[in-house]
């Protein structure tokens, strides 16, 4: 199959048909590379000041990761619901419901995403200094992180019309959307960083251009080429299409406990940033490293997370239920071969890895057991993220909070307990012990069979409304 043959039958793939494993695997494929773009043009970030600013400027842009994402987690949470929504509809062939869930759901994470810049704003140095940042870093770090919130309306519209295409199948245009993203990524923080010598602001700004650039692409895309969002003011719609408030409540119902299972997770690690930055910019540039070593080496089984996520909402869709238990069967297989292949890499070429940001010997020394000890617990981190989109995709959201909750206890708790213990080796233990929580409590649940109900429920729901409003 030619290459354009493959991108041509990945858009808007119906999910409900065919042998799972291989549709999963179509569908995850440009995610994957989607991914390790993204990964690229982050680490890029790193390497860029690592390297030519400094190891300051490494730790400050590593150090705003925890700060900013909370602010994302935020949004994602409503961009989450839209996608199962839209997932949902679009298996049950109600195209009606797809262009108004599409529709409302646009509108709303626009809303939201303009209100948590403002926010994000306002409190950029409060949230740096709950980070304990250290005093050396705190003035790059400002400079980045208030940047990056500038530009949160960008990386909204981008995160809600990536997840927004993926719920009908279509994996590509998101990838394609990636790809430019990161290579002009890349080119602007050469140019900036290396040419016009700007520093962190310089590799911000790139990274807000960029997101910008991707999020009208989806935008334009979606408008122009998507038929299932093609919006018609008579003929088989009618009427307004653009707010259903049965769909509001629906978003509101499974966004906010989303964006506050996810908002947990961010918090946990703003609780490990803090532990670690008591070591001082070392340990705080390691642990940058650290992260952005684990986020690369992790970007296939983030991608059969959502890949397991959007093949259920389908099938849950079409109440094909056999085929939500052979998919996650599928992941299973899929995380254990990928996580154990990229662990045995990450394990023995760490000090390697961690030379690629930084050429400072202790952040390297440092750096290293973090690595080491993700690598052995890399398959538990992708049962994490097959449980958690599954069960997001059948409107059972409450389990992924608990989840986030093991989370946050492991981390704010442990990290800080065996720091005392152990120093910052004792830190990199406390994320692992939260992983293993959480993919226990996700694999009890789904073992449990309650998701059937609470989907079920959801579905019901919504007709109900819908019926009630005609």
């Amino acid at each position: 199959m030619k290459v354009n043959d493959f991108l041509d039958s990945n858009k808007n793939l119906n999910m409900t048909e065919g042998k799972p494993f291989g549709l999963i695997m179509r569908f995850a494929l440009p995610l994957f590379i989607g991914s390790v773009f993204q990964q690229v043009y982050n680490m890029v970030d790193s390497i860029v000041v690592g390297q030519f600013v400094g190891k300051n400027a490494l730790a400050a842009v590593g150090g705003c990761g925890a700060a900013y994402n909370l602010i994302i987690a935020l949004a994602t949470g409503f961009s989450t619901a839209a996608s199962v929504l839209l997932a949902q509809a679009y298996g049950s062939g109600d195209n009606e419901q797809v262009r108004k869930s599409f529709a409302t759901s646009i509108a709303m994470i626009m809303v939201t995403g303009g209100a948590l810049m403002a926010v994000g704003l306002a409190s950029c140095g409060e949230l740096l200094y709950l980070l304990g940042t250290p005093s050396d870093v705190l003035p790059d770090a400002t400079i980045y992180l208030r940047t990056i919130c500038a530009g949160v309306l960008a990386t909204s519209l981008y995160n809600a019309m990536s997840s927004c295409l993926r719920a009908v199948g279509d994996s590509v245009t998101p990838l394609v959307a990636l790809i430019v993203a990161s290579l002009l990524n890349v080119t602007l923080d050469v140019l900036f960083v290396v040419s016009f010598g700007m520093g962190v602001f310089g590799v911000a700004i790139a990274t807000v251009i960029s997101q910008l650039v991707s999020g009208l692409y989806c935008l334009v895309y979606a408008l122009c080429r998507t038929e299932a969002f093609h919006f018609r003011r008579g003929g088989e719609l009618g009427g307004n299409v653009f707010i259903d408030r049965a769909i509001i409540r629906e978003i509101f119902r499974i966004g906010i406990p989303s964006a506050l299972s996810s908002a947990i997770v961010v918090i946990s690690a703003m609780f490990m940033q803090r532990a670690v930055n008591q070591f001082g910019s070392d340990a705080a540039a390691a642990y940058a490293a650290g992260n952005r070593t684990e986020q690369i080496f992790m970007c296939l089984s983030f991608s059969i997370g959502m890949a397991i996520g959007t093949f259920c909402g389908q099938n849950i869709g079409a109440r094909e239920y056999e085929r939500v238990k052979a998919g996650m069967r599928c992941g299973y297989l899929i995380n254990l071969i990928y996580t154990v292949v990229m662990g045995v890499i990450m394990f023995f070429f760490a000090p390697q890895v961690i030379g690629i940001f930084t050429d400072s010997s202790q952040v390297v020394k440092i750096g290293v057991p973090m690595v080491r000890i993700t690598a052995v617990f890399a398959p538990v981190l992708g049962f994490v993220f097959i449980f958690q989109n599954f069960l997001r995709s059948a409107s059972d959201i409450a389990p992924t909070i608990w989840m986030s909750g093991c989370e946050i206890g492991a981390r704010s708790v442990l990290s800080f307990v065996f720091a005392a213990l152990a120093g910052y080796f004792g830190v990199w233990w406390a994320t692992p012990i939260g992983w293993t929580g959480s993919a226990l409590i996700g694999l009890l649940r789904y073992r449990g069979g309650k998701w059937k109900i609470k989907c079920e429920a959801a579905q019901n729901r919504l007709k109900e409304q819908k019926r009630s409003s005609e």
